[in-house]
């Protein structure tokens, strides 16, 4: 990792400083232990290690081509000592969560050390799986290909990082689609990948508590929040008082399903945008109007959602986890949005790509459910059902 990264990472974890005032600060920290070095002091990192300066003896040598002998005088080199905490992270095992959704397969790699976890990596794939589901009920060969595609490179990175074990759950895709047995078959059969598919209830209570789990490193204080699990296939929506659920309602409201059942066409005449509308809102009221604080979102919706409010060029979890965006900043997403081709859809800074056509859809649902419920902005968690799914793996084996 170069300075420069170390930079760039810093800017996601503290977003309201300047660039130039990070990369003065790196440069400044390493000039320390530069500094430090020189002087021949110790250098203790907490959790890290510990680096010092040491210096070899001088000795005699035998040049055994020309007979010549040399002396070679004491030289100072730097040493670096792991810490026991460093060690047990890098000796601890690796383990796999795998979220296979309507639109994205993700996955996430990490590691338990002590009461700690650790997500290190995660890595996602734009499958498209439920394209065309709506009309035909079945995984179309398309997606099938893509998507089998998409499990070998994920087993790839699992050998290429020893990964031990591994925990792999299906959600609404994998419900709804007359051939799902097959295809998850075929998956065990050529690459020996098993897939759980979710309920309902029990893909909103994974979810539930990968979003317990990320609200601790918000402390947001509130009595009630509403979650919202928006997906591909289905939406799942907690009513949380405390840490325990009053309610969970999943429905069968996804932005691939919304797309594909109004066959959505770039630009979207004012039309199409108020019928969507008018769909969504009946699809809503069998939610109970009850009162909470704040609305908390999660999946890949959410997360595009944040990119595009914050003209991110690249995903950024630090960032995202704990924005809030308002009702009218929604709202003037999805005017530049309907207006828009899909090749200029694509260009917009902060979009994702192989999502260009499934962001409308996400907004809509977002702005419906602000409006039925009367807030006015809504808070993104980057933490849901793919780091629960990881958090009871690591649980599981702990």
């Amino acid at each position: 990792m170069t300075k420069r990264e170390i930079s760039e990472r810093l800017l996601s974890y503290f977003p309201d400083l300047e660039k130039r005032d990070l990369d003065y600060l790196v440069d400044q920290f390493f000039e320390l232990l530069a500094g430090a070095l020189k002087e021949e002091k110790i250098i203790e990192l907490r959790g890290f290690g510990v680096l010092k300066v040491i210096k070899t003896r001088s000795y005699m040598f035998n040049n055994p081509r020309n007979l010549q002998r040399y002396y070679l005088k004491n030289k100072v080199r730097t040493v670096f000592t792991m810490g026991k905490e460093l060690k047990e992270r890098l000796n601890s095992p690796l383990y796999a969560g795998l979220d296979l959704g309507t639109q994205t397969f993700r996955m996430l790699l990490g590691k338990k050390v002590g009461e700690d976890v650790f997500f290190l990596t995660s890595f996602r794939e734009n499958v498209r799986l439920g394209e065309g589901i709506a009309d035909q009920g079945i995984l179309s060969e398309s997606a099938i290909e893509r998507a089998i595609f998409a499990l070998e490179k994920f087993k790839s990175l699992m050998e290429e990082y020893e990964v031990r074990n591994y925990y792999a759950v299906g959600t609404a895709v994998f419900r709804r689609a007359k051939n799902a047995r097959d295809f998850l078959a075929r998956v065990e059969r050529e690459l020996g990948l098993r897939v759980e598919v979710l309920s309902p209830e029990r893909e909103a209570n994974l979810t539930l508590e990968g979003i317990k789990f990320g609200l601790k490193k918000l402390q947001i204080g509130f009595n009630r929040a509403l979650i919202v699990d928006l997906g591909g296939g289905s939406t799942e929506f907690i009513l949380l008082e405390g840490e325990e659920p009053v309610w969970v309602k999943s429905l069968d409201l996804g932005v691939v399903l919304l797309r594909d059942t109004f066959r959505l066409r770039y630009p979207v005449t004012k039309k199409t945008l108020q019928s969507i509308r008018d769909y969504i809102r009946d699809q809503l009221s069998v939610l109970p109007e009850e009162p909470f604080e704040c609305l908390i979102i999660t999946g890949g919706s959410a997360s595009l959602l944040g990119r595009l409010d914050l003209r991110l060029q690249r995903y950024e979890p630090a960032r995202l986890h704990g924005h809030r965006v308002t009702m009218e900043r929604i709202e003037k997403l999805i005017q530049r949005i309907g207006e828009l081709t899909l090749p200029r859809i694509r260009s917009i800074k902060g979009m994702e790509e192989g999502r260009e056509d499934i962001t409308l859809p996400g907004l809509l649902v977002y702005a419906e459910i602000l409006r039925k419920f009367k807030k006015e902005e809504l808070i993104i968690s980057e933490y849901g059902i793919l780091e629960a799914s990881l958090l009871c793996l690591l649980r599981r084996y702990n």
